[in-house]
């Protein structure tokens, strides 16, 4: 099944990011954090709906049916703007740094070089497994990063070995 293209988390080509790029840098993996990210929010959203229409059917004053259902249009642009937020938001490896740029109202880019790699870790809950990702952690020797740990990335191990190929070598040199 092929996913709609604004919910493609691999090869996807961010319009903005050539210009957090050095220009020798290539990137290697360019992601989307996984659309699980939104779950929260959309439930959220879906059980504001539920009971927004439960209150409806039971209270008959239309004062109180109007703040209701605003508090729900509230709960639901949470929600788009979170979409939003997630889709401007890519997590990049280069042959040089891994990137997360995120942040739609304050752009934020954290950054770690790859020579300070010295450990990578892929953390997977029981959710995680069954909907397809988990938690990429950086870590570096003794120092406090900016990046540390990407939660909710897609395909965990398969980015797990992509960092590692471009960071620790190939294994054959």
């Amino acid at each position: 099944m092929q996913l709609p293209g604004f919910l493609t988390v691999r090869d996807v080509d961010p319009h903005h990011l050539q210009r957090y790029l050095l220009p020798q840098e290539e990137q290697t993996v360019t992601i989307r954090r996984h659309p699980a990210v939104l779950l929260r929010y959309g439930l959220e959203s879906l059980g504001g709906l539920i009971l927004a229409g439960v209150l409806t059917a039971v209270i008959p004053q239309t004062t109180v049916l109007t703040v209701i259902w605003l508090a729900w249009l509230v709960v639901l642009s949470r929600l788009a703007f979170k979409v939003f937020e997630w889709s401007d938001e890519f997590f990049v490896v280069t042959g040089v740094r891994v990137m997360l740029v995120h942040g739609l109202v304050t752009r934020r880019v954290d950054m770690m070089p790859l020579k300070k790699i010295t450990d990578l870790t892929v953390d997977r809950s029981i959710m995680g497994r069954m909907l397809g990702y988990g938690t990429v952690v950086l870590e570096s020797a003794g120092q406090d990063q900016a990046l540390s740990k990407v939660e909710f990335c897609p395909e965990p191990e398969a980015i797990y070995l992509e960092i590692s190929s471009v960071a620790f070598g190939h294994g054959d040199d």
